[in-house]
C-alpha cells in the first residue's frame, strides 16, 4: 500500500476551467433543478431542494439531518470537512454528498421514492430497440458457435455505448431519445480480450460486476451476464449495485428487477429470450445482486472495508464499469495519464475489468501517444463520453502488461 502522502491531490470544483468546477457550479444544481421538477414534493421537501441549491453556491459542508441506514458512517465521512465550501472539497465527496442530501430533503428514507424515477423510466424505453437489434445479431452468431470472446467484446461495445447514456449529464426527454455513438477508433486503451482470456484459464468461476446506469447500460450489461452464464464462461454472477439512488441513473436493486422484467416481457422473442434466461439464474442463484454501502459512499478504493475486500477475493474477474466507479478506483486525483494503471489504482484482491466511456479529467495507464491523439482531434475528449478506456489489472497473482490501443 503507497503512503497516502505520496498520492496526487484530489480534483477540486475550486479549480478553474475544468470539469470538476462545472459541475459543482452548474450540473449539481440544475440537477436539484430537475428533481423539483419531476417529483410531486410536499412543501417542505420542495423548500429544502431550493435550499440545497442556495447553499451550493453560498453554503458550506454541513452534517447530515436524514436518517438513512449509513447516517452514522456518514458522520465519520462529513467531519474532516465541516464549514469547508462546496468547491474546496475534493469533488468526489461533493457530489456523493450532493446525492445523499437529495434523498434526505425529499424525504426517500420515509417514502422509498425514487426522486430520478422519471428519467429511469425514459431511459428504459429508449433502451429496448437498440438492445432488440444487438441480441438478435449476438444470437445468430452464438448459434454459428462464434467466439465468446468476440460476442462479449460486440456486447460489451454495446455497453459502453450505453455508458454515454449518463442521464445526470444528458437527461432523457419523451421527444429527444438519448443516443450517442461510441466510434471505435476512439478506445485510448482495450484490454478486454486479455481480460475475458482469463476467464476461460480456469474452472468457471464466479464474476463480479459493479453496475453503473440505468437504461441502455443496464440492458447491455444484463446481455453480457446472460453470455457468461449461457456459455458456463462464469459459474456466477454477483451484480453489484447502489444501496439507494444517486447519480440519477446509477442503478439499484429495483432497478435491475425492473429492467429484468422488462426484458422477460418484451415481444421481440431474442430480448425476451435473454430476459428468460436471467430470471431462471436469478432462481437457481446463479446470478444475484449485492448493495455494499460501500458503493454509496465517497470512499476511494485504496479505503475499500474488508468485508468487501474478502467477497471479492478469489473473484475470477471484477469488472467495473462507468466514470463514477473508474474515479472512485484512481482515488479521484490528478494522475498523470501515462502513471501505470496498476500505480494509481493499488493492491486489487482478483482481475480487474474496468469499461468506461470519460466524463471527467482523471485517468491513468494511458501511453502518451494515445493521449496526444484524443486531445488533437478531439478538445473535449475527457468530458464528452465519446472516447473509451477498457483497462485490465490480473490481479494479485499476475502482472500488468504495456497498454495497447484498440
Amino acid at each position: 500500500m503507497e503512503n497516502p502522502t505520496a498520492l496526487p491531490e484530489p480534483l477540486r470544483g475550486n479549480e478553474a476551467g475544468t470539469f470538476a468546477h462545472h459541475s459543482v457550479a452548474v450540473r449539481l444544481p440544475e440537477i436539484a433543478g430537475r428533481v423539483l421538477e419531476e417529483n410531486d414534493l410536499e412543501s417542505t421537501a420542495g423548500a429544502a431542494i431550493t435550499s440545497l441549491i442556495g447553499e451550493i453556491a453560498d453554503g458550506v459542508i454541513e452534517r447530515l439531518s436524514g436518517r438513512g441506514p449509513d447516517a452514522a458512517a456518514w458522520d465519520s465521512y462529513v467531519a474532516p470537512h465541516l464549514g469547508q465550501s462546496w468547491p474546496d472539497v475534493p469533488w468526489f465527496f461533493a457530489e456523493y454528498y450532493f446525492y445523499r442530501r437529495i434523498l434526505d430533503a425529499v424525504g426517500y428514507w420515509d417514502t422509498g421514492a425514487d426522486p430520478y424515477r422519471v428519467q429511469k423510466r425514459l431511459g428504459l424505453e429508449q433502451a429496448i430497440e437498440p438492445a432488440r437489434l444487438t441480441i438478435a445479431a449476438v444470437d445468430a452468431a452464438y448459434a454459428q458457435w462464434v467466439s465468446t470472446d468476440v460476442l462479449l467484446i460486440q456486447l460489451t461495445d454495446a455497453a459502453l455505448w450505453g455508458n454515454q447514456v449518463d442521464l445526470s449529464l444528458w437527461p432523457a426527454t419523451e421527444d429527444e431519445p438519448v443516443t450517442p455513438a461510441l466510434d471505435p477508433s476512439r478506445f485510448l486503451r482495450d484490454d478486454r480480450t486479455r481480460a475475458f482470456l482469463t476467464l476461460g484459464e480456469r474452472v468457471p468461476p464466479t464474476v463480479d460486476l459493479v453496475l453503473d446506469n440505468v437504461g441502455a447500460e443496464l440492458v447491455a450489461d444484463l446481455l453480457v451476464v446472460d453470455m457468461l452464464l449461457r456459455s458456463d464462461l462464469a459459474s456466477k454472477v454477483r451484480l453489484h449495485v447502489k444501496q439507494y439512488p444517486v447519480f440519477v441513473s446509477d442503478a439499484t436493486s429495483r432497478d435491475v428487477a425492473e429492467t429484468t422484467r422488462r426484458m422477460a416481457g418484451d415481444s421481440d422473442r431474442h430480448l425476451r429470450g435473454a430476459g428468460e434466461r436471467l430470471r431462471v439464474e436469478f432462481d437457481v442463484d446463479r446470478l444475484e445482486v449485492t448493495a455494499h454501502p460501500y458503493w454509496v459512499s465517497p470512499l476511494g478504493w485504496r479505503s475499500r472495508p474488508a468485508d468487501l475486500e474478502a467477497l471479492l477475493t478469489g473473484s475470477g474477474l471484477v469488472v467495473v464499469k462507468g466514470d463514477a466507479n473508474y474515479r472512485r478506483l484512481v482515488d479521484d486525483r490528478h494522475w498523470d495519464f501515462t502513471t501505470p494503471f496498476s500505480g494509481a489504482v493499488g493492491p486489487s484482491p482478483a482481475p480487474l475489468l474496468v469499461l468506461r466511456t470519460l466524463k471527467s479529467e482523471v485517468a491513468a495507464g494511458l501511453e502518451s501517444a494515445a493521449v496526444d491523439c484524443a486531445a488533437a482531434a478531439d478538445p473535449k475528449w475527457m468530458q464528452n463520453g465519446r472516447w473509451a478506456i477498457a483497462g485490465f489489472l490480473p490481479g494479485p497473482d499476475r502482472h500488468e502488461s504495456a497498454p495497447r490501443r484498440g
